[in-house]
């Protein structure tokens, strides 16, 4: 099992953690930098300490990815769709058995809106790949 569902599976179960995409209150930033801070490029990411905040429950708030360059989102990006490229159909449908109000895949694949397109040609294929192009599909659909 790989790290990424691990995490996503310990978000959906804590209630004190947003999941919520775009929220309007906070943003998701404890979701969206700990996921940043989880992957193996974080210690690479330049000036990173200087990036890095903790909110008052020592929680990651920063950096989120659309806080940092463009050459190191793309690495973020080849880095987690190697973890996506993980998850099974069983896996998948089991994290949005448990949380369907905000389903916490959705959050994750809409950090990476600006790469959407290239994110899922790293994923063709794959059961994520296919959530992943379902997400893009209906977005288009709406923005018609």
């Amino acid at each position: 099992m790989s790290w990424l569902y691990k995490f996503l599976l310990d978000v959906v179960e804590k209630t004190d953690i947003c999941k919520k995409c775009h929220c309007g209150t906070c943003g998701a930033r404890e979701f969206r930098a700990t996921l940043i801070s989880k992957l193996k490029i974080y210690n690479k990411i330049p000036n990173i300490t200087k990036l890095s905040k903790i909110n008052e429950k020592k929680r990651f708030i920063a950096p989120v990815y659309f806080d940092l360059e463009k050459d190191i989102q793309r690495k973020i990006v080849n880095e987690i769709s190697d973890e996506l490229r993980k998850l099974t159909d069983d896996l998948i449908s089991r994290l949005e058995e448990l949380r369907r109000d905000f389903p916490v895949l959705r959050c994750l694949f809409v950090e990476f809106e600006n790469s959407s397109d290239y994110l899922y040609s790293l994923l063709v294929g794959t059961p994520a790949g296919i959530y992943l192009k379902d997400m893009i599909e209906h977005h288009k659909s709406r923005s018609l």
